[in-house]
């Protein structure tokens, strides 16, 4: 039976019964086959982890797939050709393995994926492995596609401060994570000229290397704190001053881990700023001059949220408490 004979309507839902073994390797058949396939497949939501090895899952979300591709197993295919390159795959009806082959090669798989699917969005993740070059250029093929991250994530290896600038300046247009766990030394400081989309950013490791200002457009920002390398009194003091007489979107700013005198730092910030209130033992209303409200809670982290972020997690707190 050929397939690509039978009409569109009829194929549109053929393709939904079939997984993404069976449509990967009905792109391989011809141009004709996949360009079927972008046709009349639905839209797909990928998550890609570039080490030595490129995983690829198709229909997984970012919350469950971290350690995926320890319990990835299925059939592996010898001397698969693609774009003119002969590669083995191993293959489970969700996704596809490249093991061990250079960075070229997993560019031409993921350029033969991003050909054979319609506008698909992308949770993608480097690992230790990825190197920074690797990295630019992977989000810059994506970006250049015009295609929707969903989350980036990268395990950043050594001092990569010529790269990790212009890496984040592809990620401008993320909209649910962006977490880097950097190395850099305390002299680099990454600023950025354009707005960030993403609604959360973490940092983990060393964040002295973050102006926090180019940051303010994102929902939430989590920050690991280093106790290496503190940041000045005069950085938190500006950032605070100027979120707090903003209309920026920023709704929580959070800092993990946090030394004794990290605290003392964004106290003294906080004690500049207005009237600090007790509310209970966990949470402090701090009150501005201009009649702005703000709220800090203390238990293991520090957490500052406007009025509006600290009324979502009261929201928050009341329906997870009545399950």
């Amino acid at each position: 039976m050929d397939l690509l004979r039978i009409p569109f309507i009829v194929l549109i839902d053929v393709f939904k019964y079939m997984n993404f073994r069976e449509k990967f390797f009905i792109s391989l058949l011809s141009k004709r086959a996949r360009n079927t396939l972008k046709l009349t497949a639905e839209i797909p939501e990928f998550s890609f982890k570039l080490s030595n090895d490129l995983y690829i899952h198709y229909h997984l979300t970012y919350a469950i797939n971290a350690y995926l591709p320890y319990f990835f197993m299925g059939e592996t295919v010898e001397n698969c050709c693609i774009g003119g390159e002969e590669m083995r795959l191993n293959f489970n009806k969700n996704g596809v393995i490249l093991q061990d082959e250079p960075f070229r090669k997993q560019m031409i798989l993921a350029n033969h994926l991003l050909d054979s699917f319609r506008k698909p969005t992308f949770s993608v993740d480097f690992l230790t492995q990825a190197e920074p070059a690797f990295v630019l250029e992977f989000m810059k093929m994506i970006n250049k596609r015009k295609l929707s991250i969903k989350s980036f994530g990268y395990f950043v290896v050594g001092d990569s401060s010529e790269f990790i600038p212009r890496i984040l300046d592809e990620c401008t247009e993320v909209t649910d994570y962006i977490t880097v766990y950097p190395r850099f030394s305390n002299d680099f400081v990454y600023t950025s000229d354009l707005p960030f989309k993403a609604n959360r950013l973490c940092v983990y490791g060393n964040c002295n290397w973050l102006n926090l200002e180019s940051f303010m457009s994102c929902r939430c920002i989590i920050l690991q704190a280093d106790p290496y390398s503190p940041r000045a009194r005069q950085s938190y003091t500006s950032f605070f001053t100027k979120w707090m007489d903003s209309d920026v979107r920023l709704e929580q700013i959070r800092l993990v881990r946090i030394g004794e005198s990290e605290n003392q730092l964004i106290t003294d910030a906080l004690n500049n700023e207005g009237t600090l209130r007790k509310i209970d033992k966990c949470w402090t209303e701090l009150k501005r001059s201009n009649g702005s409200e703000f709220f800090i809670h203390r238990l293991h982290d520090i957490a500052i949220y406007s009025k509006q972020g600290y009324l979502e997690q009261l929201r928050w707190v009341v329906k997870y408490s009545a399950r």
